[in-house]
């Protein structure tokens, strides 16, 4: 549009030869500057000058402007770039098979103890991402692909507790507290226990009885609580590990010496955790240097003759916690042979999916030893914990975080479930990433 604009700032000095009004000349100076300026020259000049042409121009070129931009696109898309050795490729990971590394520390595998550690002491107030590719240009694309994986399952088995009252306990009733810790009667929750178990079908069998307010029991399940039946052959089949978590609400204290509650007795709540091996399919992509990573469906259909028994099989006792001294969760295999061979899994594209059943089973052994446990405390200053690296995590995700002036623990039962399920999910992905 400059030249009209030019060409309109010389005729109006061409307009002037002969005698005209002099507001004239303010009419071609809008006419250089706009649509309406244009407009009222048209109407001055009514086709009597070429300077007509130059203002229909203006008006047209104005008008049209938005429409020609409508019809011109500028398509783009992304264009894979050519192997070069001095360029690195985009690339993402995925297993097909998953054999440990056995035998690089005593019993454990080092790729164990730093996936399944990093995974239990992560904050239970976030998750840990999923890997991310490598992208060296900064936005790269996959087609959805499957792998390997590691999932998790979280239920709330609080109506299978059973829950009775052991008044007037001593140290001799109890089997999660160390009387040598805090011999303060008041803090110690008077003489009035609680007795904690499941029911004997369940075949898990332990139980635990506890003066403190304050302890989160963690222990290993023999069998699903949840998640056990025909209906669930397949879960039972890529079973690893399994734990169940059981808490008191920290609510109450009796009084000094007394056998009763000062309120309401203490309400103990239950979940069940349970690690499977599965088959994940990924959506990856990334975006200005962001990578963005979705599950879109995740399977454990188990290729096997066998649905009813699970391939992996450990054998692991129940952690206790009695004056003066506690014993930890210790987990063997089973009679069969070591070498049993592989677990082989479906994806839901029709792909085979292997695991190594001996590394799978140390993978269980870890993650059971390392999640088992009791966490107990007095409302005070002593605080006993029997058990491994998890066992704070577990705390936490129970209890929450203090997160004010008051030190107060958010304890509401949605907030627990959620920090639980962060637990479950960040261990398996640790696990899976590596």
């Amino acid at each position: 549009m400059n030249p009209v604009v030019e060409c309109l700032s010389q005729w109006k000095w061409n307009w002037f030869e002969h005698q005209q009004p002099l507001v004239d000349f303010d009419t071609f100076d809008k006419a250089s500057r706009g649509f309406l300026g244009s407009v009222l020259l048209l109407k001055l000049l009514k086709w009597r000058h070429i300077a007509t042409l130059g203002a229909l121009v203006s008006i047209l070129g104005i008008a049209t402007t938005p429409l020609t931009q409508f019809l011109i696109e500028y398509p783009s898309h992304l264009v894979p770039l050519t192997p070069s050795s001095g360029f690195p490729n985009a690339t993402t990971r995925s297993a097909q098979h998953y054999q440990s590394r056995v035998g690089l520390a005593g019993s454990w595998s080092l790729d164990l103890s730093n996936y399944v550690s990093s995974g239990l002491i992560h904050p239970t107030d976030s998750r840990i991402e999923q890997l991310s590719p490598v992208c060296p240009s900064g936005t790269c694309a996959w087609a959805p692909f499957e792998s390997l994986a590691l999932c998790a399952k979280v239920a709330n088995i609080t109506d299978r507790l059973i829950v009775t009252q052991v008044p007037y306990s001593t140290e001799a009733d109890w089997t999660a507290w160390d009387s040598t810790a805090d011999q303060d009667a008041l803090r110690l929750n008077g003489s009035l226990a609680y007795n904690i178990s499941f029911p004997q079908n369940t075949n898990n069998n332990d139980y635990f009885v506890t003066p403190v307010s304050y302890l989160v029991y963690s222990a290993p399940t023999t069998d699903s609580i949840a998640f056990g039946g025909t209906e669930n052959s397949a879960l039972t089949k890529a079973r690893v590990a399994g734990y169940k978590l059981v808490w008191s609400d920290a609510g109450n204290v009796t009084y000094l010496n007394g056998n009763t509650t000062r309120s309401d007795p203490w309400r103990w709540q239950a979940f069940e955790v349970i690690y499977y091996a599965c088959v994940n399919t990924y959506s990856m992509r990334v975006e200005n240097g962001t990578a963005i990573t979705t599950i879109q469906s995740s399977t454990y259909d188990v290729l096997s003759e066998d649905n009813t028994s699970a391939a992996v099989q450990i054998n692991c006792t129940a952690p206790s916690l009695v004056s003066g001294g506690a014993q930890f969760t210790e987990c063997t295999q089973d009679s069969r042979d070591p070498h049993q061979g592989v677990l082989t899994l479906r994806g839901s594209l029709g792909e085979n999916f292997t695991a190594d059943i001996r590394s799978l089973t140390l993978l269980g052994k870890h993650i059971t030893q390392d999640s088992s446990g009791i966490w107990a405390w007095d409302g005070s200053e002593h605080m006993v914990v029997a058990g491994n690296n998890g066992l704070p995590t577990m705390a936490d995700a129970v209890y929450g975080y203090k997160n004010d002036e008051e030190d107060t623990a958010e304890i509401s039962q949605e907030a627990q479930s959620e920090r639980i399920q962060n637990v479950a999910d960040n261990l398996a992905v640790s696990i899976s990433n590596g």
